[in-house]
């Protein structure tokens, strides 16, 4: 998995890198701008006939601009540079690396606002602009001259390359403060960062490339980093293994308990996902208006008709049925079309301190929850809540929108103060444990956002945990494999039309590319 640092984190490592490894700065720089380069070779075609633009701000990062339009000009392309101030105002490694351009005679302007305009030419004329102005340390909105040229930029209509982050966009969080560069390729220098992969700051970055600037490995173990990035071979060490001398009991039994009246469909999907999912046995519990209809859907799971209210939602008079058939249970999966009815949060306060089995619960589950929050503290096995943002908002008392602009800590912050595993659903979901790790899922596309697509989650994490896996790594497991199936759905039929039901038919496909 990919470590995913801050500024101050990134700052350290560098340091490290210079002060305790001796590499200098200057060959960091020389690094970073080999790579940047190499990486437009890689990416754009036929870069050698076209025209790029460099355009460099006075910090490190103008000075990976510097050496990018070195390179380039060294390999064939025709390369022009933008120097947002003055040569003489530069400092350190980055007035090295400019002098050493300089005295190439590579083409070099020196821009102020009372010059830009007459630069408009060279901008409309070039195929490439590299965006080499703000690197990791901004931290407030561009104005002036940086404000103005990052207009010009998104203005030109011209593929953009940004060096580490495209700039206007602050590092840490996935919020805008103010005008930003939209880039359609970002080179994430050593590390990525969290804007890398926090929205809305995501969407401005394009294709997001790591790049090896050679800094220690040491010097990045030294930091203790909590948010990572999962990658395909951490899934593939996860997902559980069969032996050829097994059967279904060895791949345990998830209880699924949900449904009501006009919501069946959602304990459904669930049962479902989670033998899809690997495990061998799985058990419905739902009202009993609901269990003539779910009584063969699905086929391969057994059903169990639980005592319902006048309504055709859970009863406090279903709790002894419930905790019957939980008894040897290996998972519960809790909520999908439970509802919230007075009588079933009642069974949901009974209920639930008894449940001695890892559970995941999702949907009404946690509604139920968000009205009796005292629950929690007396779960006993491994917990983990899937909500959206405005489930987490009913549970936590946060406001949504402070929730979605501050995804990590809001979902960190609940994880420690309840001691459960938070799976926050969204764009690059994120899975949260009591310690403060956070892990980031990477797969999943907006076709995803559909009726039954949470509940199908649901059942996929409670198959995994059914087999065996620990809580932290079936969350990241049935997030990443639930997104993947999304996404080689899309891939073959777009988005538009993803169903849940399609998720289920593609997760086989999603555990066997991994397998594979």
């Amino acid at each position: 998995m990919l470590k995913i640092v801050t500024a101050s984190e990134m700052q350290d490592i560098d340091q490290s890198a210079i002060k305790k490894y001796r590499i200098p700065g200057l060959v960091l720089m020389e690094n970073a701008g080999i790579g940047v380069a190499s990486l437009m070779h890689r990416k754009i075609t036929a870069l050698n006939t076209k025209k790029v633009m460099v355009i460099a701000g006075r910090g490190n990062n103008g000075g990976d601009g510097f050496v990018i339009a070195r390179h380039l000009h060294n390999a064939g392309v025709k390369v022009e540079i933008l120097l947002l101030g003055k040569r003489s105002q530069l400092k350190s490694d980055a007035r090295t690396h400019a002098d050493i351009a300089f005295k190439m005679k590579l083409p070099l302007h020196e821009v102020s606002e009372s010059n830009l305009n007459s630069n408009n030419h060279s901008l409309r004329h070039c195929h490439v602009i590299v965006d080499a102005i703000f690197g990791t340390g901004l931290t407030k909105p561009a104005g002036g001259l940086y404000q103005k040229v990052i207009k010009k930029i998104n203005s030109a209509g011209k593929f953009v390359v940004s060096v580490d982050i495209p700039s206007g966009i602050p590092s840490d969080s996935g919020q805008l403060m103010g005008p930003h560069v939209q880039a359609h390729l970002t080179a994430a220098l050593g590390l990525m960062k969290r804007s890398h992969l926090l929205y809305p700051a995501a969407g401005a970055m394009g294709e997001v490339a790591v790049l090896d600037i050679s800094i220690p490995s040491q010097a990045v173990a030294s930091q203790k980093i909590k948010i990572k990035l999962l990658e395909e071979p951490d899934i593939q060490a996860w997902l559980p293994k069969r032996a050829a001398n097994t059967h279904k009991g060895d791949y345990g039994h998830t209880l699924v308990v949900g449904g009501s009246r006009g919501k069946g469909g959602a304990a459904g999907l669930a049962a479902l996902a989670a033998l899809k999912a690997g495990a061998g046995l799985v058990t419905l519990a739902v009202p009993e208006s609901c269990h003539h209809s779910l009584e063969f859907n699905p086929l391969e799971a057994m059903s169990v008709p639980l005592a319902e209210t006048k309504s055709g939602n859970l009863s406090l008079q279903a709790l002894d049925t419930l905790i019957e058939h939980t008894q040897g249970k290996s998972s519960l999966a809790i909520g999908p079309g439970l509802s919230t009815e007075a009588a079933t949060i009642d069974l949901l306060r009974h209920y639930l301190p008894q449940v001695e089995c890892p559970m995941v619960i999702d949907a009404d589950g946690l509604n139920c929850l968000a009205q009796e929050t005292t629950i929690l503290s007396e779960l006993q096995g491994p917990i983990i809540l899937t909500p959206h943002p405005k489930e987490l908002s009913r549970l936590s008392g946060s406001p949504v929108k402070e929730i979605l602009e501050h995804r990590l800590e809001a979902a960190a912050d609940f994880a420690q103060t309840h001691s459960v595993i938070l799976l926050l659903k969204g764009a690059h979901t994120l899975i949260a444990h009591p310690d403060g790790n956070v892990w980031i899922n990477p797969t999943g596309n907006p076709g995803m956002a559909t009726a039954g697509s949470g509940d199908v989650l649901t059942g996929i994490i409670a198959g995994l945990l059914s087999q065996g896996l620990e809580a932290i790594p079936a969350a990241a497991t049935g997030a990443y494999l639930h997104g993947l199936a999304g996404d080689l759905y899309a891939a073959q039929y777009g988005e538009a039309s993803l169903t849940s039901s399609d998720l289920v038919a593609n997760l086989a496909k999603s555990i066997q590319q991994v397998i594979n």
